[in-house]
């Protein structure tokens, strides 16, 4: 199991290793409480719960989260959807966004995610680190985005990987390119085989080289 729970005595920090791309966000947020020198690696007891709710927000896979004592979650969802894509890397994406959950859930919610853009991760659809080690090449910027909607990025966000595809996703969301440019879009469809010539847009590839991806 990938999910391990650190329990302190105001707070719980939820670690889901499958989601960590080692982006090291809680490591200099709070050297006190994340140390991977030691072990255990977490311990909730070495910073306030304020500062911990902070530091834990800037962790852009979502695989770390809060409870409180009683299961409550300490994080309010975003107020608005942002889409940042990563220069050679994946898509941190944040809002309140629902994933098939396979096997044991319909669906998952989350509210940080970071989405495959290689197609070699091993946890498709959210990236695993394999990108650095594909040496995936991609500037991230959008220069095929579509017409920018005038709506404003709130609200649910549905992300859908189409077996074999790309990634569905639905929901008013405001994309940041790594060029500085933005748009708004409400509906988008995300190549995740990683050989789109329009990235981060899918552009039909993925069947001309035999992407599997459920």
């Amino acid at each position: 199991m990938s999910t391990r729970d650190y329990v302190g005595k105001d707070i719980t920090i939820r670690y889901d290793a499958s989601r960590c791309i080692h982006a090291e966000e809680c490591v200099r947020g709070a050297p006190d409480v994340f140390d991977p020198a030691a072990k255990p690696w977490i311990r909730p007891d070495g910073a306030s719960v304020e500062h911990l709710v902070a530091v834990v927000a800037r962790c852009p896979t979502g695989a770390l989260t809060l409870q409180a004592p009683d299961g409550r979650s300490l994080e309010p969802p975003p107020e608005r959807n942002v889409a940042s894509v990563q220069p050679a890397g994946p898509i941190y994406l944040r809002g309140r966004i629902s994933v098939p959950g396979g096997d044991h859930a319909t669906l998952v919610e989350y509210t940080r995610v970071a989405l495959c853009r290689c197609g070699a991760s091993a946890n498709k659809p959210y990236c695993d680190g394999s990108h650095v080690r594909t040496g995936f090449a991609d500037s991230g910027a959008c220069p095929g985005a579509p017409v920018s909607v005038d709506a404003t990025p709130a609200g649910k966000v549905a992300v859908k990987p189409i077996t074999n595809g790309p990634l569905m996703v639905e929901g008013t969301i405001e994309f940041r390119a790594a060029d500085g440019s933005t748009f708004v879009t409400e509906k988008v469809w995300l190549c995740r085989c990683g050989h789109s010539a329009n990235k981060p847009f899918c552009d039909g590839t993925h069947k001309k080289i035999g992407f599997s991806g459920a």
